[in-house]
């Protein structure tokens, strides 16, 4: 049996309910974790290349902001240029994948960051959005 995201977001918010008072902000944190972490280790790969989709996860250079994929888009194309294969189709081809597959070739530490506190965001703004 799978659930879904929101579903997930539910139970655990039933189980907190459950948890004594003084232990239930450490049971919140945990559960953030956990759901932060799934977040980060589900594939989203087939979701993301059908049409129609109208999310794309933060870690997504895509779904990044415009600034923020222009200095990426340069800093890719300074090293591939000192590699010998800075074209725009391979710029362009860069520019689809997960901010995590660009660890080899340029310091990706503050855009994960990034995604990670967007991340954080969204699943708090859907938590709260769940218990009304």
């Amino acid at each position: 049996m799978g659930f879904t995201k929101c579903e997930l977001v539910q139970f655990f918010d039933g189980l907190t309910e459950l948890v004594s008072e003084e232990n239930r902000g450490k049971a919140r944190v945990q559960i953030r974790k956990f759901l932060l972490d799934f977040e980060k280790s589900y594939q989203y790969e087939d979701a993301a290349m059908q049409r129609g989709v109208p999310y794309l996860p933060p870690y997504y250079i895509s779904a990044m902001p415009q600034a923020v994929q222009e200095e990426i888009r340069e800093k890719l194309s300074e090293k591939l240029t000192g590699q010998g294969e800075n074209t725009p189709e391979r710029i362009e081809q860069l520019m689809r994948l997960q901010i995590y597959e660009l660890k080899e070739l340029i310091d990706i530490r503050e855009y994960v960051e990034w995604a990670d506190r967007e991340i954080y965001r969204i699943f708090e703004k859907r938590l709260e959005a769940s218990r009304w």
